[in-house]
Formats: C-alpha cells, structure tokens, sequence
C-alpha cells in the first residue's frame, strides 16, 4: 500500500504538468487513503469511442465520491482500448463504504467540465469493476456542437408484436428543419431484424415495433452523425418483455419462457400483486393437467401451482375482471434468456391425452409447422385448441385450427404406446404476419370462455351433400355451444363444443341458400371425443326422410378409444364383450370411453329401444 500511496502525489503532478494550458479543475484528496476500488473503463464522446492518446492530453477523467476528487483516469502500460481509474478511499471508513462513485470530464480544448454517463452503478466497495480484458465500464457525454440535432428517448418499453410511436426532439437552433432522409434509427444486436423501425413523420416521429422479447441497444444518427439520447448516453435502450395475453372467462395458456414465471414470493409464501388475486374478482382459478390453484371467495388462495412453467405445457385460467371492455389481461414474464424457449423444455407427450405448450415466441401458421409436426405424429393424432382443433391423417394435419399463437395453451391426443417428443421446428423460423380476415358470418352465437374444456367433433353430412352449404350448431338445451368449420379437407366438419362431461348434445342445421333451420335428430353425450377422419359422425341433412327402421337409423363408430351411437333418441345399452364372451363393459352412454379396458379384441354391441341391434368389432 505504500507504493500505491506514493503514486497519488505523483499521478497529480503529472496531469497538472499535462494541463498547463488549462489548469486542472479538480483538486484530488486521498483523504490519507489506505484502500482502492478499481475501474476499468472505456471513454465515449458524441458517440464515438475515444482513442487512448486522448486520454490526458485533451480528457481528463475524475472519480467522485460525493463532491470529494477520489481518483483520476490513466492509461496502462499495454492498453489497446480502457483505462483504469483507481478511486482512493479507506474501508473502515463508514462515510466511503457502498457510497456511489461519479465520474467527470473536463475538455481541456472547450475548457467545459461535465459530469459523465455510466452504464452501470458503480460504488466503493474494495473490488474491481471489469477486468484488463472485458466487461469494462463504459464512460459517455455528448458534447454540445452544432452537429448535435436530435435527442432520443433513453428507454422505450414495447409489448410485442404492438406499435410505439417514437418521437425524436429537434434540440439545435441553428437548424429548423431536419431532413427525413437523414435520419435513421439502428437496432444493435437485434434478433434478425425482427424489431421495425419506420419513419411516419418529417423525420422526427418513428413507429417501432417489437417483434422479439429482449433488450436491445438503439441509436438514432443524422446526416451520418451519431446523436446522444436524452440521458447523454450514446444509445438508448429497447425493452420488449414477454408478455401471456388471456382473457377473461376460461383460457388456454402456456409459458414459452426458460425461466418459470413464480406466482408466490420465496420469501413470505404470499402471492404476488401482480396477478390480482383478491377474494371477489379477477383470476379464480389455474388449472395444469396434474394440479390446480383456487381462489375461493371465503377461504382465500389454494393449491399446489406455485409457478408457470414450460414443463408443465399448458394451463387454463379462469378470471373475472370487472371491466368487461379490457378483455385482455396479460402476465409480464420479463425479458430473460432470449425470451423462448425450446421444445426439448416442453413435456413429452403421453399416451392419451397430454396438455402441451407452444414453445414459440413468434405467431405460425399451420401450413408452416406442417413438416415439422408431421414428423412426429401418428394418423388419428389430434390437437386442441379451445377454439379448433386439427387431426392427422397420416400425411398432412386436416381441420379448423390453422395457426398457433404465442402464450396459447393445447392438448395432444394420440394412441402412440411410445411417449415422445413434439417437434415443434427451429426458432428461427421466418416471421409471419398474423391473417387478419373477418370471420364469416354464422347464425350461432356463443361464448366458448364460460366453460374450461372442449369436446373435438369430427362428423360429414349424408352422402351428396356440400357441407359448404349448410352451418351446424351444436346446443346443450337452448344454449348453443359451439358450431362446425369445413376443414381444410374440404368435406368434413370439425365442431368444437364447450361444455360439461354429461352433458347431452344436440345440434340444428342451417341452410345458407334457403335460410331454414332444422333441427337433427342425431345426439352425443359430451365426453372426450366423438367421431374421426376415417368414422366420423355422420349428420343427415333431411331428418324428414330418415327411415323408420331403427336398425338403420343406429350408426355406431369407434375412434381414439371411444364408442360413438348416432341416433339413439330412445333408450340404449352398449355391452363390450371380449372374444371368449365375458362381459367387459356396459353403458348407456351415447358417446362411452374403453380407455379403461385392456388392449385386445372385442365385439361392441349396440341395442336401441329393444327394437334394433348393431354389432361391430373392434381392436384396441
């Protein structure tokens, strides 16, 4: 240390000695110091970095603490870009200890001394901000020169995929009018110019948009000429967090984040105000595949979610905001580890039914994951989402779910044996614009938020009929519930229907060219699923002509491990029988799962009203 000490007088007189044009404006005092902090720095002036021969001879660079000179900037023996700043003070001292240090410059060439921008706090402390080799502390002003015409917000906060308008301020005088073709906006380190800038004024007014969560440094130049933010600093920063939209009534989610989002404090086990769970409104209920959180109106919050994580695939979130208007709510995941995560993060799918995510930051269509998720699937696969679904025929995915939306929770049917892993393609696919195409108009309305589940239909009309002709709705009662859409096959239809298990479905036709609504005699009982690409439910379009005989009115299918009986109105009983003639199973359920029988053959047979009987065979 008594070398060091011996430096300080030393140091002083060299720069007063380099400052005799302009004498040194500050007066060091190592207050008797026996203890240092060191920081490694680089210098920028109007945006530039600053060449080290510079350095003393026309910057010089002083460390405060509070009003007191502690310490000046040198260059080492060595140095290709930094300099070192050693800030003198004593560690049992309490007034040094943890106080923030501040740094000036003084042009020696201006004669002008200024307080500098730091891009990160530094205090005293005893250690070493940076080293030699990286991760220095980058010191910035702007001088004020006729060059100078614009400023530029320091921070910008975006939400993806959402507009910002960005307004630059005119700051020079001397020059009334900017030139837009002069000025641009640069987005450094930006994810593959995923992140737009576009200018919509006379140069100073910009639109940004962000289209990947993270943070990245902007600048703003003119006429070629780097222009300082309104901080001082050399460049702002953008932030575009990640952010889950949901709705209010009951919504599919997912969390395509690394890092799980925690829904209590590690500390106290309260749960975060963020989320708005009070007793009466707001987020009820949160829902994983193996686990739930309830927030009960007498008894307050409880459960065992405790975070959102990609592992657990997908959640549904029930909520009840009183501003109906704000139908969106959002969760502010932040901006961490490039704000995605992989498919490898995401759980593998099981037999049966699987809750997964969307690991995805960026919107895709359907026609652009094709090859990726056909690679992975078995025909009969489906994928459910609370408004559509799609199934695999064994070379494309066929049905009403024709993109898939960031923070969108799904579930993945199959009857694979074998768990596997969902391949969900690259990150980096080309980012596409979401279609914004008004839906055709339908004569049904409802409302698919009132209800948690789903169940998938696929069903045709009788033969010969255009199933673009006709729209069928599918009711509980008098409540619709859900209505069918042509697949992209263009013959079948895929109805999603929301509801209750139990509950018994019916459903009405309406003619498009004649405007008539029937009402068709076929009825399900809500369940899983009912119906598939090579069995659907079959819809007879002419109720009127359907033939007395019950035995031809029964049409009994089994897919993905469910028997289904279409138009059985009057009583019914479903007996599974193994192939030595024991009774397996019997049900009086339309729509009935075998999902708890074991693997094997078995005849299915289905008895109407004691008047008609139908057998069929079936593997499982």
């Amino acid at each position: 240390m008594k070398r060091i000490l011996a430096l300080v007088p030393f140091l002083c007189l060299v720069l007063g000695a380099a400052s005799q044009e302009s004498p040194w404006p500050w007066h060091q005092d190592s207050n008797g110091a026996q203890d240092r902090t060191v920081v490694f720095a680089d210098l920028v002036v109007n945006g530039d970095a600053v060449p080290l021969s510079d350095v003393g001879s026309r910057y010089l660079i002083g460390a405060f603490i509070d009003n007191e000179c502690r310490g000046m900037a040198e260059v080492m023996q060595g140095a290709v870009s930094w300099m070192q700043i050693e800030v003198y003070g004593n560690y049992d001292r309490t007034d040094d200890n943890g106080k923030p240090i501040s740094f000036r410059l003084y042009d020696k060439t201006n004669q002008v001394d200024l307080a500098l921008n730091s891009s990160r706090q530094v205090v005293w402390d005893q250690t070493s901000y940076g080293s030699p080799s990286s991760d220095h502390v980058v010191l910035s002003v702007w001088l004020d020169t006729d060059d100078a015409v614009i400023t530029y917000p320091a921070s910008v906060t975006l939400s993806k995929l959402r507009d910002v308008q960005l307004h630059l301020t005119h700051t020079n005088a001397n020059q009334t009018v900017v030139a837009p073709n002069q000025v641009s906006i640069t987005i450094a380190d930006g994810p593959k110019g995923w992140t737009a800038a576009t200018a919509t004024g006379a140069g100073l007014e910009w639109t940004l948009r962000g289209l990947a969560v993270g943070e990245y440094d902007y600048y703003v130049t003119y006429n070629g000429k780097r222009m300082p933010a309104s901080d001082g600093n050399a460049v702002g920063r953008l932030i575009i967090p990640a952010e889950v939209n949901f709705e209010n009534g009951w919504d599919w989610i997912s969390i395509f984040m690394p890092t799980p989002y925690a829904l209590t404090n590690a500390s106290t086990g309260d749960f975060l105000s963020t989320l708005n769970m009070d007793r009466n409104n707001r987020i009820i209920e949160i829902r994983s595949q193996l686990a739930a959180l309830y927030n009960d109106p007498t008894g307050g919050l409880f459960g065992d979610i405790t975070q959102l994580s990609a592992s657990d695939g997908a959640y549904k979130i029930k909520s009840n905001y009183e501003d109906r208007n704000a139908t969106t709510k959002i969760f502010n995941l932040g901006t961490a580890a490039n704000g995605t995560t992989t498919a490898a993060q995401m759980p593998m799918v099981e037999p049966g039914y699987t809750w997964i995510g969307y690991p995805h930051e960026q919107y895709h269509k359907l026609a652009t994951l094709m090859p990726y998720l056909a690679a992975t699937a078995t025909a009969g696969d489906l994928i459910i989402g609370r408004d559509a679904f799609i199934e695999f025929d064994g070379l494309n995915w066929v049905g009403s779910l024709q993109s898939f939306e960031p923070g969108k929770g799904y579930i993945y049917y199959t009857e694979n044996d074998t768990p596997f892993r969902l391949n969900w393609g690259d990150y980096y696919l080309p980012l596409e614009a979401a279609d914004n195409v008004a839906p055709a108009p339908t004569p049904w309305h409802y409302d698919a938020r009132q209800y948690a589940s789903t169940m998938p239909i696929v069903a045709t009309l009788d033969q010969d009929t255009d199933p673009t002709r006709y729209s069928i709705g599918a009711f509980v009662g008098d409540e619709c519930r859900g209505q069918g859409t042509v697949g992209s096959d263009g013959k079948h239809l895929f109805i999603t229907v929301t509801g209750n298990p139990g509950e018994n479905i019916s459903f009405k036709l309406y003619d498009k060219a004649t405007g008539s609504f029937t009402d068709l005699d076929e009825t399900l009982l809500y369940g899983n699923s009912a119906g598939s690409l090579q069995k659907p439910v079959v819809f007879n379009t002419n109720p009127s002509k359907i033939q007395t005989n019950d035995t031809e009115k029964l049409s009994l299918t089994y897919a993905r491990q469910t028997i289904t009986v279409n138009g059985a109105n009057a009583a019914l009983t479903i007996t599974v029988t193994d192939m030595l003639g024991h009774t397996m199973l019997i049900s009086h359920n339309p729509v009935t799962s075998l999902e708890s029988l074991p693997s094997g053959v078995y005849l299915v047979n289905a008895k109407l009203n004691a008047k008609a009987s139908k057998t069929i065979k079936i593997t499982k």
